[in-house]
């Protein structure tokens, strides 16, 4: 019995659902990983400034000269990547590296901050600035996303905001995913095909197993089938001793212990016997040969019964074949096939 054809495509289907929900898990964990380390180099950014500024403030400098040096260091610096700003609790911009924007407020409906492992709690950007609230994220704009965190100055109306362009971070995931998607493809092939395969061997394997069981059970109720058969079987008939054959114009008898060979050629049935002498007789090989002995004479295949007296060599004929050379010859060739080969091994060893 060999493995069902649907059982490979089913093992794809099973593995490729499988394997389907093991990227998405894993690639999730991954870019989410990823995001959350920007986060935290954001949030390290963030609370360095903010405690350098609580410091300078603490050390007695104005906040006006405080704010000043932050615009200072941080002004025409190049926002496309990363930047600092700082808000006052209204929202306000008190610090920006494009001047343009300092003193604007935020608007209600700015932006949100996207936080927790996987980014599933949603804060409000302006929100957490006026609350002075020390978080980070990814922050949604209509037409923008980035990573941002808030940390606020101790002692102050101010909160220190580390922006981070995740644009890279995103160009790095894209390719993390086909990376890990080739994988995923790659093992779900292998996978597949190994299962396939070891279910294949398992199988064959069993099939031995059951061929030979069932093999030892026949031989074993075959023998004692046998056995009982000979213990009931009824005596053998008396064996016919001659034959009415057609010699030429003649009905002749034909003794059957005479007989060198049975052949069929051209639908005609033909007696060899062992002077050389060839007659016809209207009957097939089947109905001749159950009135022979089988101990002296053998059905070599369906044109020919041999006598055991008539065998002069035998040859072999190819790999797995022999040929029989008789007396008198045979005018057509006695082969024997490899399906009948031990058998009539048997035979020829019994005379």
């Amino acid at each position: 019995m060999k493995l069902n054809k649907f059982l490979l495509p089913f093992i794809l289907l099973l593995l490729g659902i499988v394997f389907y929900f093991s990227f998405n898990f894993t690639f999730t964990s991954v870019s989410n990983n990823l995001l959350q380390q920007q986060v935290e180099m954001s949030k390290s950014q963030a609370n360095l400034i903010s405690n350098l500024l609580a410091t300078r403030l603490e050390n007695g400098i104005s906040k006006n000269a405080v704010a000043s040096e932050l615009q200072k260091s941080i002004e025409n610096f190049n926002t496309e990547n990363s930047f600092v700003c700082m808000f006052d609790n209204t929202g306000k911009e008190i610090c920006h590296p494009n001047k343009e924007k300092i003193g604007k407020i935020l608007t209600e409906n700015n932006s949100v901050i996207q936080l927790g492992s996987n980014f599933e709690i949603e804060n409000n950007f302006k929100s957490a600035i006026i609350n002075k609230k020390s978080t980070g994220g990814i922050r949604k704009m209509k037409n923008h996303t980035e990573i941002v965190y808030l940390s606020p100055v101790r002692n102050s109306d101010w909160i220190i905001a580390s922006h981070s362009n995740i644009e890279k971070e995103k160009i790095l995931i894209n390719k993390l995913k086909e990376k890990l998607l080739f994988t995923f493809i790659i093992l779900w092939l292998l996978s597949s095909l190994l299962i396939f395969y070891f279910l294949n061997l398992i199988n064959k394997r069993n099939l031995k197993e059951i061929s030979e069981n069932n093999k030892t059970i026949s031989e074993k109720y075959f023998n004692e089938l046998k056995t009982i058969q000979t213990k009931f079987i009824t005596p053998e008939k008396k064996q016919i001793e001659r034959l009415l054959a057609d010699k030429g114009t003649k009905l002749s008898p034909v003794v059957i212990n005479n007989i060198a060979y049975v052949f069929t050629q051209n639908r005609i049935t033909y007696i060899v016997e062992h002077n050389g002498e060839k007659s016809t007789i209207n009957l097939t090989l089947d109905e001749l040969f159950k009135t022979f002995n089988e101990n002296k004479f053998y059905r070599v295949s369906r044109q020919v019964i041999l006598s055991a007296k008539s065998i002069d060599k035998i040859e072999k004929y190819g790999n797995t074949q022999l040929k029989v050379l008789t007396d008198p010859p045979s005018p057509i060739d006695i082969i024997i096939s490899k399906a009948k080969l031990t058998e009539f091994k048997k035979w020829v060893g019994k005379n």
